[in-house]
């Protein structure tokens, strides 16, 4: 015979009430506070992706100024001098 497994509480504060999930809230309850656990999942991942796009632009920001400083230091002609 299996045994079931006991389901960890999930605690759910909400204006300074602790509600848990799976015992005070109804079927409808239940769905909301999924649709706000995925929009906050959500929101988390985007911070993410957003700190490391970020990091990323940084990045090709200093290849880009390394490549135009070495086109520059070998450049004949100085796009600043109009008598070339």
């Amino acid at each position: 015979m299996a045994k079931t497994q006991k389901q960890p509480p999930v605690i759910l504060t909400l204006n300074d009430v602790e509600y848990d999930v799976n015992k005070d809230f109804n079927d409808e309850q239940k769905r909301l506070y999924l649709h706000l656990k995925n929009i906050d999942d959500k929101i988390n991942s985007n911070n993410f992706i957003q700190e490391q796009l970020g990091v990323s632009r940084d990045g090709f920001v200093r290849i880009l100024e390394e490549s135009l400083a070495k086109s520059k230091d070998h450049s004949p002609h100085d796009p600043g001098d109009e008598n070339d």
